[in-house]
């Protein structure tokens, strides 16, 4: 299932009204990605895969960008929630 155009930016919006003003989204096939720049570097930070009409799966990079599954699921706002309280330090600044 493959993520709808809006989403990106319905994303992009939260986490700049959660204070991430930082990072950036992409769109790539079923994923929403999250990324910052780094010294002109795309790093990638979390991920949220699309796998139902309304729900996602958050993935993780690791450090060397290499993506990690999590067991968390659900919808758009949960894992945004989730991600930004529990997992902020893999969004913070570097």
């Amino acid at each position: 299932m493959t993520t709808d155009p809006m989403e990106k930016d319905v994303l992009e919006g939260i986490l700049e009204r959660k204070g991430f003003t930082h990072l950036n989204v992409r769109k790539h096939g079923n994923h929403l990605v999250i990324y910052s720049v780094e010294d002109d570097e795309k790093v990638n930070r979390a991920r949220l895969t699309k796998v139902t009409a309304q729900y996602y799966q958050l993935g993780m990079a690791d450090h060397r960008g290499k993506w990690e599954s999590t067991p968390f699921r659900g919808t758009m706002d949960e894992m945004v929630t989730l991600l930004t309280n529990d997992f902020a330090f893999a969004l913070a600044p570097w």
